[in-house]
């Protein structure tokens, strides 16, 4: 009997952190984000590319997150690809907006810190922050 409580007690330990990580993909599917095998955060919006920019630099600002160098790649004199390094403390973020059609604009952030550990959380709070500035749809 004393054999069957211990192993309960380490099924509940061990699981302990099985739940935390499940909570983490739930907030992140809410959201509506989705990671790729490496870590990286991305989401497409329904929306015009220049809409998903401003709501991405205003997401930036609020999380208090500083933006560097911004490099930008043009198509038929469109805009198509921005790509922007930021940083906040230990963390060096790479976000990509990307141009998939007139109403479609794909997010990808990576943030991670010294390039080999991926910061999911703060990834998906700006994939959220952004999501949150768009204007309202009625």
């Amino acid at each position: 009997m004393r054999e069957l409580k211990v192993l309960a007690l380490v099924a509940v330990l061990l699981t302990q952190g099985c739940a935390v990580v499940a909570v983490g993909a739930i907030a992140g599917a809410a959201a509506g984000v989705t990671y790729t095998v490496l870590g990286v955060a991305e989401k497409t919006y329904n929306e015009e590319y220049d809409t998903v920019v401003d709501a991405l630099q205003k997401a930036l600002v609020s999380l208090d997150i500083k933006t560097g160098d911004t490099k930008k790649t043009e198509e038929n004199n469109k805009v198509v690809v921005t790509e922007i390094e930021a940083f906040a403390r230990d963390l060096t973020i790479q976000v990509t907006i990307e141009r998939v059609t007139d109403k479609a604009t794909r997010v990808v952030v990576d943030a991670s810190k010294r390039y080999v550990i991926k910061d999911r959380a703060t990834a998906t709070e700006i994939l959220i922050q952004t999501t949150n500035n768009l204007p309202k749809k009625s």
